[in-house]
């Protein structure tokens, strides 16, 4: 049972939860009081969203670690767990299941909310996924974007399934709102994972190039070489922290819990991962826990978006 929760990724389970939990009722439902509006998907249908999220994302690291079972031990810098602690067989079955259950309940909760066919966008992931895992992958920056953007859009599958709900229940009112509020902060959250998610996929490449070449996978690092790959993230990274800084001059500008917060938990960070990298004798655990922490921290800022408005 272990083996497959790591297979799966638990933890970025509970992340994709706690992205998904942030942005409805710390995010999008603070927004819509302030209006004098309510969110008005049911808990229960809200819940069926999120199962049907992660099973999708777990489905994806599944059939990634089918694919790059051989790679991985090359690589060496991740456990292998398809072919030495679970069958290959029991992998795709894994996979088969979860793609299943995750379009299947898509399906239900786009036919609650009026608009089933947002459910094919789910199968269309699904679809994408086995073919990035497949052969996407090898392309330089086509893996590593496409996943970025496939991350991207776990916050926003909150408010699209909202959306047809607002809409109808508030659809006759005299003053129509077309929510398109909502759309900006929520894409300001998708647009930094994908920035965030686009520089951990790249710092990962890094420390898997010995696999990468076997499988004839062009990575960044494989194609303009370690130094070049630093500058590269080292760019995003200062472009991210540009962008956080001047949304909160022009969001929050006197706001001192906003600039103590992105300071403290993401701007330092964020020069700290930038010395990790720059730094030759930077470690790989240490340069992705940063990350990964900074994204966490992004997205709890949240926690504070009701206070300041």
């Amino acid at each position: 049972m272990l083996k497959i929760l790591r297979l799966i990724r638990i933890r970025t389970l509970i992340f994709t939860v706690f992205v998904m939990c942030m942005v409805r009722y710390f995010v999008m439902e603070p927004l819509l009081l302030k209006d004098g509006f309510f969110l008005q998907m049911p808990v229960v249908v809200f819940v069926l969203l999120i199962i049907s999220v992660c099973c999708l994302v777990a489905a994806a690291y599944v059939i990634n670690d089918y694919f790059d079972t051989r790679t991985d031990r090359i690589s060496g810098v991740k456990a292998v767990i398809v072919g030495r602690h679970i069958t290959r067989r029991t992998a795709i079955i894994l996979h088969t299941i979860l793609n299943i259950v995750a379009v299947g309940l898509a399906f239900y909760v786009s036919w609650m909310v009026g608009k089933w066919k947002i459910s094919l966008l789910f199968f269309l992931i699904s679809g994408i996924l086995w073919f990035y895992s497949s052969c996407y992958k090898r392309y330089l920056l086509l893996g590593n974007l496409m996943v970025a953007f496939l991350v991207g859009l776990i916050p926003l599958s909150v408010l699209v399934f909202e959306i047809p709900l607002l809409q109808e229940a508030y659809g006759q009112t005299a003053f129509f709102p077309d929510f398109m509020y909502l759309y900006k902060w929520v894409l300001g959250f998708s647009f930094f994972l994908v920035g965030n998610t686009f520089v951990y996929e790249v710092n990962k490449d890094n420390y898997t190039m010995s696999g990468d070449i076997e499988k004839g996978i062009v990575t960044i690092p494989l194609k303009w070489g370690r130094r070049t790959t630093r500058c590269i993230m080292g760019t995003v990274v200062v472009i991210i922290m540009l962008a956080v800084f001047f949304l909160c001059l022009k969001i929050f500008p006197f706001s001192v819990l906003s600039w103590t917060y992105i300071f403290l938990a993401i701007e330092l960070p964020y020069l700290f991962y930038l010395y990790t990298i720059l730094n030759p004798r930077g470690k790989r655990s240490i340069q992705l826990g940063t990350i990964r922490f900074i994204m966490v921290a992004g997205i709890a800022f949240a926690f504070f978006i009701g206070h300041l408005l």
